[in-house]
């Protein structure tokens, strides 16, 4: 929760100052991320914009106009001071921008002639970001809702030492008592990760702060000073599990990956790429980043572990989803890990994404 009190400066002016709650009696400088400031340290939590760290916000736009424009009306609700937006079209059919710029004149557009994916679209914001100096990038999905207090919550976490990323408590936007996600770990199963909390009900079992190996890039506030050792995201993925990469990619240099339970957005989910239907480019894009990067990270074991599991369940979920008309989904999971494997480009136009 984020709480306001007011103090007075020597000057005897009073001034608002916000601290994050943490747990019972203790509080999280919004400034220096610590959970344990006494009264001689009162104006570091001070959030006025000129103290506070300069966040970028990316919202990144491919054919879901109104999606976008929900997602920008939510952030009109942030208590966090010191925030810009920058709107990316993604080489939509017909561009958000136009509307943006009515809508919303003091959010700055870019418009791409093509569809660069999640990774090369959003890392046009990034490098936005490290090129306007900022401290951090807050990269969100066009199809999420903010809670008011979600960025002042993940800077806070962010704020610790070595804290290269902060994913916050997503919930589900038809039903916001179930979580969407919160985290996720790699086990090299035949989907390469398990999401922690996917579809429960939020029963605060998620509710505390933790140091894991993922968070998912549909809310995903990026360190400038981590990008600039890590690097933007790999657009060899093109979409999906380019965050897994990025966060391991930080971890294996000695950065942190903090799960924030107190920074609160709404998702509705694969709104891009045809929503829950099976046979969707979803599934040739997630099966194709698998195996990249399995190649990129995963040991001679953890590499075998995966195409075991692969090999092992394949004709089972063949048979499971011949009968209700979606083997094409199949198919084109089968097609992700080849291309994959032999790290082909996927085919763009074949699969409706150009």
């Amino acid at each position: 929760m984020l709480a306001r009190a007011q103090f007075s400066d020597a000057d005897g002016r009073r001034r608002l100052f916000h601290v994050v709650t943490v747990a019972p009696g203790r509080r999280r400088c919004i400034d220096c991320g610590c959970s344990g400031c006494n009264s001689t340290n009162r104006r570091s939590w001070s959030i006025d914009p000129s103290a506070t760290p300069r966040t970028l916000v990316v919202v990144l736009n491919w054919n879901g106009a109104d999606d976008t424009l929900a997602c920008l009306e939510s952030l009109r609700t942030l208590d966090y001071p010191s925030f810009d937006v920058l709107v990316i079209d993604n080489g939509s059919r017909a561009s958000v921008v136009p509307e943006v710029r009515r809508q919303f004149p003091q959010h700055r557009c870019v418009e791409l002639p093509t569809n660069l994916g999640y990774a090369g679209g959003n890392n046009v914001g990034l490098r936005d970001a490290l090129a306007g100096g900022y401290d951090f990038v807050w990269v969100l999905n066009n199809d999420t809702v903010v809670e008011p207090d979600a960025l002042a919550s993940a800077v806070a976490a962010a704020r610790a030492p070595r804290v290269a990323a902060v994913g916050g408590k997503v919930l589900d936007f038809a039903d916001r008592s179930r979580l969407w996600m919160t985290y996720g770990a790699i086990d090299y199963r035949q989907s390469l990760v398990r999401l922690a909390g996917w579809g429960e009900r939020d029963r605060g079992q998620y509710d505390q702060e933790r140091d894991v190996e993922w968070v998912p890039g549909c809310a995903l506030l990026l360190s400038c000073a981590a990008l600039r050792e890590v690097g933007a995201f790999d657009e060899r993925f093109f979409a999906y599990h380019e965050d897994v990469d990025w966060c391991t990619s930080a971890r294996e240099r000695g950065w942190r990956i903090v799960y924030e339970p107190r920074s609160v957005v709404l998702h509705k989910g694969n709104r891009t790429l045809g929503g829950p239907v099976y046979t969707s480019a979803r599934k040739y894009l997630s099966a194709r980043s698998s195996v990249l990067f399995a190649r990129k990270h995963a040991t001679p074991a953890q590499q075998a572990k995966l195409w075991a599991s692969i090999l092992v369940t394949l004709p089972f979920v063949f048979l499971r989803r011949l009968p209700t008309g979606e083997a094409a989904g199949v198919r084109l999971k089968v097609r992700g890990w080849l291309d994959g494997l032999r790290d082909r480009e996927p085919p763009f136009e074949a699969l409706g994404l150009r």
